[in-house]
Order: C-alpha cells, then sequence, then structure tokens
C-alpha cells in the first residue's frame, strides 16, 4: 500500500484573454506552496498567430497540444528547427544559452488547445547550448489502469519511461485521464507534485475536491495522488519533479540565477549570438 499525498494548497485560475484569438488559465505559483523547478504552466487556446519570434534563455519552454485539440502548432527556431505540434504531441525547447523560437497554429481560424509550461534550468546549466526535442503524438507511451490512462511525457510512470532522457532538468509529466466514476492511485513520489484540472470534476488527494480550471499543490509526505472522477470523468495534468533552490531572476523573456546573468543574455541577444528568425509566413 502507498502513503496517499494531502492536498496543501489551491486556486482556482481566472481565465486570461489577451486577444480575441487568444486565451489562457496560468498558472504562476500557488499560495505558500513552491513550484520549484518549475516557472510557471498555462492552458491556452490560440486561433491565429500571437507571438512574434522571441529568445529565451535559462530555462526550457514546453509546448503539448492536447489530443482532443482541433489544430496543430507550427514550431520554428534560430537552430533551424521545423515541426509540427499535432495533437498529442510534444515540443521541449531547452534554450540554455539562448535561442529564438515561434509558435504558430497551422491553420489560421483553428483553435489550438495546448499546454505551455516553462521549467528552470540549474545555474551549471544555464550556459549549456540550447536544444530543441520533439516527440509525436504516436511515440508518447502511456500507463493504462484501473480505468485511468496516463500519457507519459516526461519522466517515468510505472516503469514507463518517455523518450525524452537527455533533458538538463529531469522533471514528471503526466496528462492524466481519469473514467467517469473510476478510482486510481498513481505512483508520485516527486518532492514537488501538483497538478492542474484541464476538465471534469471529481476528488484527489485525501477526498478534496477538484473542478475544471483549478491547481492542487501535494504535501510531500505520501507517494501516490488518490484520484476518483466525478460523473463527467476527470482530466488533469501532474507535474513532479526536485525543487533546484536558486534564485530566479526574470528579465523579458530571460529567466537565469542572477541579474548580472539576465543582464549578459539580452547582451548575448542584442549581439545576435542567439542566432536569427524573421517571421513566418503565418503573419502575413
Amino acid at each position: 500500500m502507498g502513503r496517499p499525498r494531502a492536498v496543501v494548497a489551491s486556486a482556482n485560475l481566472a481565465e486570461h484573454r489577451m486577444t480575441p484569438s487568444f486565451s489562457s488559465f496560468g498558472l504562476r505559483g500557488l499560495p505558500g506552496f513552491s513550484l520549484d523547478p518549475f516557472l510557471n504552466l498555462d492552458d491556452f487556446r490560440m486561433s491565429e498567430p500571437t507571438f512574434p519570434p522571441h529568445p529565451h534563455a535559462g530555462f526550457s519552454a514546453v509546448t503539448y497540444m492536447f489530443e482532443d485539440a482541433p489544430g496543430a502548432f507550427v514550431n520554428r527556431d534560430s537552430l533551424g528547427d521545423r515541426s509540427r505540434i499535432g495533437p498529442g504531441a510534444l515540443h521541449w525547447t531547452q534554450a540554455g544559452r539562448g535561442m529564438l523560437h515561434e509558435e504558430i497554429p497551422e491553420v489560421r481560424g483553428v483553435v489550438s488547445h495546448g499546454m505551455q509550461m516553462f521549467v528552470k534550468l540549474r545555474a551549471a546549466h544555464e550556459g549549456h547550448e540550447p536544444r530543441a526535442f520533439h516527440v509525436d503524438a504516436a511515440d508518447v507511451p502511456e500507463v493504462c489502469f484501473d480505468g485511468l490512462r496516463a500519457r507519459v511525457l516526461a519522466g517515468a510512470l510505472a516503469g514507463v519511461t518517455s523518450p525524452l532522457t537527455e533533458l538538463l532538468t529531469p522533471v514528471l509529466l503526466l496528462d492524466v485521464h481519469l473514467a467517469p466514476g473510476a478510482r486510481a492511485a498513481l505512483p508520485v513520489a516527486e518532492p514537488t507534485c501538483f497538478g492542474l484540472v484541464i476538465a471534469g470534476s471529481g476528488t484527489v488527494g485525501l477526498g478534496t475536491e477538484a473542478r475544471a480550471h483549478e491547481a492542487l499543490g501535494f504535501d510531500r509526505a505520501g507517494d501516490e495522488l488518490v484520484l476518483a472522477a466525478g460523473p463527467s470523468g476527470l482530466h488533469l495534468l501532474v507535474a513532479g519533479g526536485a525543487p533546484i533552490g536558486e534564485p530566479v531572476v526574470f528579465g523579458g523573456p530571460f529567466a537565469m540565477t542572477t541579474r548580472a546573468d539576465v543582464d549578459a543574455a539580452a547582451a548575448r541577444y542584442r549581439r545576435g549570438e542567439m542566432g536569427r528568425l524573421e517571421p513566418s509566413d503565418g503573419w502575413r
């Protein structure tokens, strides 16, 4: 028998609409609960190009398209990568010392529903060369039991490991679906652990009610998440990892350990050392 983890922090996320064609339910933190090594998470919907080519440094920008998304993204970056992030696919931009990327809907006017998450790099890894990892939907492994289906996007679950084995910040990332009325215990022992309910309702932890667009932080005492779905099922993202425990200093699209590191990243960008990336035809 495992030790169930209790919910120790929660928040209902409000919808933020940046433009008529872009909205998100964004998580930047939970009261009294650290997301470390994660910086944020956004459950977004985008139907038109919204963010032109832009730089990142000091962290990884992760984009996952939900399986039921009507549309897909096209990702381009200054390393020369061009990838289609279709429904169920995952793209991991490990920015390191800096790179540029652009992600826009494959077809204008068709909604792309996905998740974007920023994952911090340790100070020792901030200077690493940038890399891009891509996993197509068919290559995402799954674990199924007791009415639960978990897609293992990063990390490992019940002996099943994600193809992303070279990440500088190893984390657990699961897309979890629980059938209506099902109950299951998900083995998750990572010290930092939180979830975001995407759809449906039910209970999590030691009976805490959970509804769509609610974020939940779990304690460190146990090693499993007890989930029970309501009549419409329960769909949530689960994230876990080991805290880095280092300062985080933001500077626009950069997140480094010190202000000097942020300034150095900005200088590299101005000098063109993060590469070049012109806007795609989708902006015309």
